[in-house]
């Protein structure tokens, strides 16, 4: 599970560079848009001139040419990538949730799930087991009040202690607990800490 699920962690991030370089590159790139290159006439066979390597490249970029063409692109990352090797892929795509905004975005990702489903987060916290079911959570502080302040996760494959403080990064989406919809942490890479962060939220 956790290999496929890392799979599908790279495909979100080929979606999201395939649509940069498309942007960047425009009408004159074929590698993305299928469109012809400048060697290639308009039936999509390569020019006249020349017999060399640069024909056997634009055979490949020719539109009607899908089995050498972006059917033989390599993947950015094989299954067995390394936590490390997904983050540094990942890159700026990964929104890193802080102590100061904790508290909002924990309740933005309830009230407005869509806002953010697909969108890839990390956020520390303590981990917590109720009911069978994982949770990253920290505490809330208001007043003499205290409340949790929590989200459950989803593929969780190798369970840190109870109480542990941990590093998860993952891509929100809903889901459903007990007949109810809600918004969900899907686990990409979990990682317990040695340093306690800070548990308890003051919500003023």
């Amino acid at each position: 599970m956790r290999v496929m699920y890392k799979l599908s962690c790279v495909f979100i991030l080929c979606v999201f560079l395939s649509i940069s370089l498309a942007a960047c590159n425009g009408a004159g790139s074929s590698d993305l848009s299928g469109s012809p290159s400048k060697g290639q006439e308009p039936g999509g066979s390569p020019s006249s001139q020349g017999t060399s390597g640069k024909d056997s490249k634009e055979q490949q970029e020719k539109p009607d040419g899908k089995e050498e063409g972006e059917g033989s692109q390599e993947p950015l990352l094989g299954p067995d990538a390394t936590d490390k090797e997904l983050l540094e892929a990942l890159g700026d795509e990964v929104h890193v949730v802080t102590d100061d905004d904790y508290i909002e975005m924990i309740a933005s990702f309830k009230e407005h799930t869509e806002e953010h489903s697909g969108k890839i987060y990390q956020i520390e916290g303590v981990y917590h087991v109720e009911d069978g079911v994982p949770y990253l959570t920290r505490t809330v502080v208001d007043g003499q009040e205290r409340s949790e302040s929590s989200i459950p996760l989803k593929y969780v494959v190798t369970e840190p202690e109870e109480g542990s403080w941990v590093k998860v990064t993952g891509v929100i989406n809903e889901g459903e607990m007990e007949g109810k919809a809600t918004a969900l942490l899907e686990v990409v890479i979990l990682e317990p800490l040695e340093e306690q962060g800070q548990a308890e939220l003051s919500a003023g």
